[in-house]
């Protein structure tokens, strides 16, 4: 049980310091006028401090919701006294709810704005002292930890595998399908392309080597590279990985997981509901770590990203690392779009100095790997764009 001591005991503490100080300069008179703060303060002071407790906070049935939803968490008391008591339900430092305790049992409704996981451990049971002077605090047993996902967006496809394997759940065929009938488009010819489907009659033309894209009907192999390194998007950025795993988990692809930043943390592609649950919950515990070390996607196992798999890289570009994987990945012949809130775009006037180099720094990141063929999708911070919609679907 710990005690604490609230601001109007503070006041009164000061103010009979000051009566004291007074009453031994002025006289008697003041010493009397101040002896009710001089009486309260002794109470605080004084006051036995007997122990109580202890009680159980837990979720009512599952302890897993979306962001912006609520849980019904239940509250359980091993004894109520005739004091006043309250809970606070608090987590990383927050404080999400305060309620007044009126039965040994009861439940209390609370809202989870942001994603992420949540130990409820920081909660307390208050039970207030006598005028308010002070608080007896004792923490919950064992709570259980509540895990919050990100909302449920409408995501559009921004890539689809030109040479796609048949895989059914966490096996994959050794067997590359064909590369599909539809036409989509052709681009130019860049370092690591594998040239099986060049167009003669543009090559011939332009004088420069140009290929067919077509898209494959059988299920991707992709792989989300999440930039974890520390920048003011990256929870904007985890929300997307969320959200485009999902989506294309439902679409019965193959997805896996890169986390790439200070700490490097892989999961290999499969599919499924458990592939997406796990999935998820990787992404509840990403948190920015600074670090000056050297970071290079040798470091990854070979599994993580298989050879044939598309990249997709979830990132603002604030970290020159992340711009040289994706050189070393699209030099590997990986198929890579980037996808991010890139600062490119400031005016001369009103910014400072510093804004108008990271604006600079951030064009010439962009123009290092779309020289090498990287398709860029840049979206809004808020994650409302043509790859993320707003649309909330229940």
């Amino acid at each position: 049980m710990q005690r604490r001591y609230t601001a109007r005991f503070a006041v009164l503490l000061v103010g009979a310091w000051l009566t004291l100080m007074l009453g031994a300069i002025d006289g008697p008179t003041m010493i009397v006028v101040g002896a009710p703060m001089v009486l309260l303060v002794a109470i605080g002071l004084l006051w036995p401090r007997t122990p109580f407790g202890p009680f159980q906070l837990a979720p009512v049935g599952s302890a897993i919701c979306f962001e912006g939803d609520s849980i019904e968490l239940s509250l359980a008391l091993t004894e109520l006294g005739t004091q006043r008591y309250r809970v606070e339900i608090r987590t990383g430092g927050v404080l999400l709810q305060t309620l007044r305790v009126e039965s040994q049992t009861q439940t209390v409704a609370v809202v989870f704005s942001h994603f992420g996981s949540y130990r409820l451990d920081e909660s307390r049971l208050v039970r207030e002292g006598p005028f308010g002077l002070f608080d007896d605090l004792v923490k919950p047993v064992s709570p259980t930890p509540v895990k919050v996902f990100p909302g449920i967006e409408d995501v559009h496809s921004i890539t689809r595998a030109a040479d796609a394997q048949f895989a059914i759940g966490r096996h994959r065929s050794t067997m590359k399908s064909h590369a599909g009938l539809e036409f989509v488009d052709v681009r130019q010819a860049v370092p690591g392309d594998v040239l099986a489907d060049v167009n003669w009659k543009i090559t011939a033309r332009t004088g420069a080597v140009w290929l067919n894209q077509r898209s494959s009907d059988l299920p991707l192999d992709l792989i989300i590279l999440l930039d974890t390194f520390p920048s003011k998007v990256l929870n904007s950025l985890t929300r997307m990985a969320a959200n485009y795993a999902r989506a294309h988990l439902r679409n019965f692809d193959r997805v896996g997981l890169v986390v790439f930043g200070g700490t490097i943390g892989w999961i290999p592609p499969a599919s499924g509901r458990y592939q997406e649950r796990l999935i998820a919950e990787r992404l509840l515990l990403v948190k920015p770590y600074e670090t000056a070390a050297d970071k290079r996607i040798d470091l990854l196992p070979r599994n993580a990203i298989p050879r044939a798999a598309t990249v997709v890289v979830m990132s603002g570009l604030h970290d020159r690392r992340i711009v040289q994987a994706i050189k070393d990945l699209r030099f590997a012949g990986h198929q890579l779009t980037v996808v991010g809130p890139f600062q490119t775009q400031g005016s001369a006037r009103g910014t400072s100095l510093a804004e108008r180099l990271t604006t600079l720094i951030g064009h010439q990141l962009l123009e290092d790997i779309t020289r090498l063929g990287v398709g860029v999708v840049d979206v809004k911070d808020q994650a409302v764009s043509t790859i993320v919609g707003s649309t909330r679907v229940d």
